[in-house]
């Protein structure tokens, strides 16, 4: 049975390479986590779809850590508000910052920052950066669409759980797996 904190062999070896290097995978990232947008499931009942980019966040920070998950996190926005159709249904530009996704989006950076930081902890880790993503996407939500806090939570939060419990599990595997 591991014990944690264990060493993330993964991050090490990103923050080795050569700056140059470990910003190429953080784009990368990013380019991963645009395909993964576009992997999305409409709810009749919600304006958020399921998308494969939870994933993406999660696996950003366990693998390249907080300065080059968060990165490829900055990637992926900064792309989409450029113009690069990156963002579910291959939306972009300024637009999105009037979606009820936006909270999402910005909450992705802050997620991956707090993921690669306490990666040594994964289950941690991933717990309090997933929260972080729902705290981002319910204030996007409810300010966007004018609504309760309690009201977002419940379009915004609990469809999503078991699904993103299932990715993080995925995406914790692929770590481990990538860090043995």
């Amino acid at each position: 049975m591991e014990t944690y904190p264990y060493k993330n062999n993964a991050i090490i070896w990103t923050e080795s390479k050569s700056s140059a290097a470990s910003i190429g995978m953080a784009f990368g990232f990013a380019i991963i986590t645009a395909l993964s947008a576009q992997l999305r499931i409409e709810l009749f009942f919600t304006p958020v779809p399921i998308t494969a980019q939870t994933f993406m966040v999660i696996l950003s920070g366990l693998l390249l850590g907080k300065k080059y998950g968060s990165l490829s996190m900055v990637f992926y926005l900064s792309g989409g508000l450029f113009g690069l159709p990156w963002f579910s249904g291959s939306v972009a530009g300024l637009a999105i910052l009037k979606s009820p996704t936006i909270g999402y989006l910005i909450g992705f950076i802050a997620a991956s920052w707090i993921i690669g930081q306490y990666s040594n902890y994964p289950y941690l880790s991933i717990l309090i950066g997933t929260i972080t993503i729902y705290f981002f996407g319910v204030l996007g939500l409810s300010s966007v669409l004018q609504i309760s806090l309690l009201a977002a939570v419940k379009i915004g939060v609990l469809p999503f759980l078991i699904g993103d419990c299932i990715k993080a599990l995925v995406a914790f595997g692929v770590s481990k797996k990538v860090n043995s």
